[in-house]
């Protein structure tokens, strides 16, 4: 039995995160969590470690992806007047891009013809029979999610993880997607140096 490590609990934490849903903006759910009790105003400098999805489909995702999340967030995070620096980091990101399958199962309504008829005074009753309908159809919806997590490589705890997920639209602009979604993520983060 593995034992209860940091990292092993960020295994367990986000996949809870996902399914958070703390703000919506348009069709794009976002969500931001983090400790309240730390001071992430001693955060200044940052670091990207690589994502470990051994998947496939999660793999083609992050090579086609990776470049522009790691980019358009160094832009947000320079907003904040955070700083890259690849050799002592205060703190290390990381992101985790992926797409979910559901398929949703609808009925159509039942039709039913029948006679019934009555007067003041007077009721008659009479018969419905359905003739056809409750039709069950089958159709598929993926959701695209990106979450990323700041943590401590001192002690390996996670000190945030915001995220977005969206229905995907194939006829959307994923770039600017993508940038709104950065730009929401990290509205979240609590970190705010004056920039130089």
């Amino acid at each position: 039995m593995p034992k209860n490590t940091p990292l092993n609990h960020l295994n367990k934490v986000v996949p809870l995160a996902v399914l958070m849903l703390l703000t919506s903006c348009s069709s794009m759910n976002t969500f931001s969590e983090y400790n309240k009790s730390v001071d992430f105003n001693k955060y200044k400098t940052y670091s990207w470690i690589a994502p470990d999805d051994s998947s496939l489909e999660n793999q083609v995702l992050q090579n086609s992806y990776g470049k522009a999340i790691m980019s358009g967030s160094n832009t947000e995070l320079k907003k904040k007047g955070m700083v890259l620096d690849n050799q002592n980091a205060d703190v290390v990101f990381k992101y985790h891009l992926g797409v979910t399958h559901t398929t949703r199962y609808s009925q159509s309504p039942t039709l039913s013809i029948g006679v019934s008829y009555g007067a003041p005074g007077y009721y008659y009753s009479g018969v419905a029979v359905p003739v056809s309908g409750g039709t069950v159809s089958a159709s598929r919806e993926d959701e695209a999610f990106l979450i990323l997590e700041m943590y401590d490589p001192k002690t390996g705890y996670v000190l945030w993880t915001g995220g977005a997920r969206k229905t995907v639209d194939n006829t959307a602009d994923s770039q600017k997607n993508m940038q709104l979604a950065l730009h929401a993520i990290f509205a979240g983060l609590p970190v705010k140096h004056k920039i130089k």
